[in-house]
Parts: C-alpha cells; sequence; structure tokens
C-alpha cells in the first residue's frame, strides 16, 4: 500500500512536471481588414482537422473562423470607440494544444497601451510564447477596398467599415482623426511590439510579389514553424460600380433602409469596376507620408522610405468614382421598376444633388447658371412631405 502511495506521488509530481515544462506557442493573427482574412480564416476554420494532425490547434468564436467579437465597437458623438471584451480570454481558457492559432481582425483597430497590455496578460495566462501576425496593405488601396465593403450594407452605421468611413462621395473617405488613428500603422504596431517584445511580431505586406507563393493562406502557415499544406479559399466582398455610388448616395440622402434593400438587385446587376484617379490615390496616401517613414525605418522596409511602394500607375488619370446625370439616365428604368414607393421623388432627390453639385463650381456662363438653379428649384417636391412616410424627402426642400 505504501509503495503504491509512493508510485502515485511520483506520477502527480511527473505529471506536473511536465505540464510545468512544456512550452505553448500563441499565434495571433489581429488582421488589417481587406488583406485576405476572411479567405484565411475560412481556410483555417475548413482544415482544423489537418492542422490538429500537425499538432496546431485553431480556435474561433465564428463559423467561418473569426474570433473579431472578442473587440466592441461603437460609435459615439460621431467618434469610434474599440474596447477589448472577456470573449478573448475565455476562448484562450479553453485551448488544449501546444501551439495555437487564434484570427481576429478587429484587434487592429486596438491602439492604447492599457488594452494591449490587457491582451497580453490574457495571453500570458495560458501562453509561454505569442507571436502575433499582422499583414499591411498600402493605405489608399486598403481604404479603397474597406469603403467598397461598406457599401454592401443598406444602412448606416450597421458594419465598422460603415461606421468608421461613413458613406460619403468618392472612393475614398473623408480623412478625420478616427482614421488617421486607423491608418497610423506605426503608432500601433510599435505598441504591440513594446507589450509584446519586438520579436513577437510579424509584420508582412498584402501583396502578391511579398506573400509566400502570392497567397495569403500560404505565407501565414510559413510562419508556424511546422510544415502543413492547406487548401487555400477565395472569397469575393467585391461590390462594382453601380452599387457603391448608388448605395453611398442614397444612405447620404438618408433614404429608408427597406427602400435600399428593394434597389440592391438592380444596383447588383452592374459589373464595371470603380476606380479613383491616380491623383486622388496620391492624395489620400500622401496624408500617412509621416507615419509611414518610422514604418519604413522599423517593420516594414521598402525602397521609398515609405514602407510601401509608391507606383500608382495602376490608377486611371481620370476617375469615374462620382455620381454623373448620365449614370442616372442609364439607370433610371431599372429604379422606377424596383418596387419602392416613390421611385419619382428618389430620381428627384438623386438629380437635384446633382445639379447643385453643378452648382458650386465656377460657371461662367451666367444663362448655364441661371438654367440649372432653375432646374434645381422645379425639382422641389410638390407636395407636403410630412404626409409622404419617407423621411429623406425632407432633403427635396429648397
Amino acid at each position: 500500500m505504501k509503495l503504491e502511495l509512493i508510485g502515485l506521488e511520483f506520477g502527480c509530481f511527473y505529471l506536473c512536471k511536465i505540464k510545468k515544462t512544456r512550452m505553448r506557442t500563441l499565434f495571433l493573427h489581429i488582421g488589417f481588414h481587406k488583406t485576405g482574412s476572411s479567405a484565411l480564416q475560412l481556410a483555417l476554420k475548413q482544415s482544423t482537422k489537418l492542422l490538429s494532425s500537425r499538432g496546431i490547434e485553431f480556435l474561433s468564436l465564428g463559423k467561418k473562423g473569426s474570433s473579431s467579437r472578442t473587440v466592441d465597437i461603437q460609435k459615439k458623438n460621431g467618434r469610434m470607440f474599440y474596447r477589448i471584451n472577456r470573449r478573448l480570454g475565455n476562448l484562450l481558457a479553453k485551448s488544449r494544444g501546444e501551439n495555437v492559432i487564434v484570427s481576429a481582425e478587429h484587434l487592429c483597430f486596438i491602439h492604447t497601451l492599457d488594452d494591449i497590455e490587457s491582451i497580453y496578460r490574457d495571453c500570458r495566462k495560458f501562453f509561454d510564447r505569442c507571436q502575433i501576425i499582422v499583414y499591411l496593405r498600402r493605405q489608399d488601396l486598403q481604404a479603397l477596398s474597406f469603403k467598397r465593403q461598406a457599401a454592401r450594407a443598406a444602412a448606416p452605421n450597421i458594419s465598422p467599415s460603415s461606421q468608421l468611413f461613413g458613406h460619403c462621395e468618392g472612393a475614398f473617405p473623408h480623412v478625420n482623426a478616427d482614421l488617421m488613428t486607423y491608418f497610423d500603422y506605426f503608432s500601433k504596431l510599435k505598441i504591440w511590439a513594446t507589450v509584446f517584445g519586438e520579436g513577437a511580431l510579424n509584420v508582412r505586406e498584402f501583396s502578391v510579389e511579398f506573400l509566400q507563393d502570392g497567397d495569403v493562406v500560404n505565407d501565414f502557415c510559413s510562419l508556424l514553424g511546422v510544415y502543413v499544406n492547406i487548401p487555400s479559399v477565395r472569397i469575393n466582398e467585391g461590390v462594382g460600380r453601380k452599387e457603391f455610388l448608388l448605395t453611398n448616395k442614397l444612405l447620404e440622402l438618408g433614404v429608408t433602409e427597406s427602400e435600399v434593400k428593394k434597389l440592391k438587385p438592380m444596383m447588383r446587376k452592374g459589373i464595371s469596376e470603380l476606380t479613383p484617379s491616380k491623383a486622388e490615390a496620391e492624395g489620400f496616401f500622401s496624408f500617412f507620408e509621416y507615419c509611414n517613414k518610422p514604418l519604413n525605418d522599423h517593420f516594414l522596409k521598402n525602397a521609398s522610405g515609405l514602407a510601401f511602394d509608391n507606383d500608382f500607375s495602376g490608377y486611371p488619370e481620370e476617375g469615374n468614382d462620382s455620381l454623373t446625370i448620365q449614370d442616372l439616365s442609364d439607370w433610371l428604368p431599372q429604379i422606377l421598376a424596383s418596387g419602392i414607393k416613390h421611385p419619382q421623388q428618389v430620381r428627384d432627390s438623386l438629380l437635384r444633388e446633382r445639379l447643385q453639385n453643378l452648382l458650386m463650381k465656377n460657371i461662367e456662363n451666367p444663362q448655364l447658371f441661371r438654367e440649372l438653379e432653375g432646374a434645381v428649384k422645379c425639382l422641389s417636391p410638390s407636395v407636403n412631405p410630412e404626409r409622404i412616410d419617407t423621411p429623406w424627402l425632407g432633403l427635396l426642400r429648397g
């Protein structure tokens, strides 16, 4: 009996020793948005068993592999607020593997020392080693893609992209304090490096030229330290020019969600691509020169000195990211047949807004100016808008 007790005590000691000396590693993917995160997450989710056979555990909160619900996002009084919630700690507590992957692209919103230290504490409760993996995309390309995603919705402020970028006209969002914070890659990564350690950061450029085999899934797997070859996934989240322009304009005018949903099918019949001008893209990118220079020095070196190449030849000299009267003329039959309650009022509000934009330009011809001014007045509502259950009609008033 005494020998059995001694054997049991030795066994417990041995198991505790093994548990204590086992090194656990967390691979935490923090985005950014529009750098193949959805495709990566789905590929990892679909290959959970294959990863497990290689000693890698993939954890997620969502069915498609994302754990972005670990971040609470709120827009209040016109400003964006982000906060880490308890879900990350709870998710990590469920892990059992020696090598664990969690992917949460909304973590790239986090930009304060307190929040990143909170993430660090959650990670170090369960892991001896943390590797932070982040993919960066040149700001103009990322903004163009992210704002397109915002146009998939039928109401404002539903998605983080809609909350952050809004629905102004044009391919690029208006620059404000929240936008500058979001696109200042360097300031955020500097905090991550300070908290987790310089060696913990794996900063990658989301570009076919720099990704392993030109693919984000293969590139990510190459960072795991274990050979694993999982099938890539293609996810098309693209929005065509018609849907982008009409959705943003209708939401800006205040058209109700139910009416926008009725118009969505006709919007998605358009296949043309939205492209801003070369000058617009260069101008947007120039806002971030101040933070891209230190980014280049510390995390992502490029011969341009700005962390990314400065070749904008892929953009046309003249963009097509503004709604034109010719567009409205081409799309009018579909708008009238969409089944919305007041198609003529939608038509008039869109047309009136375009004419007002023309009036704001320097028109040297006085007669042309008076004609445009008269056209705007003709498009004012002839009925009492308060009698019609569509709040956006108030925008037709002169």
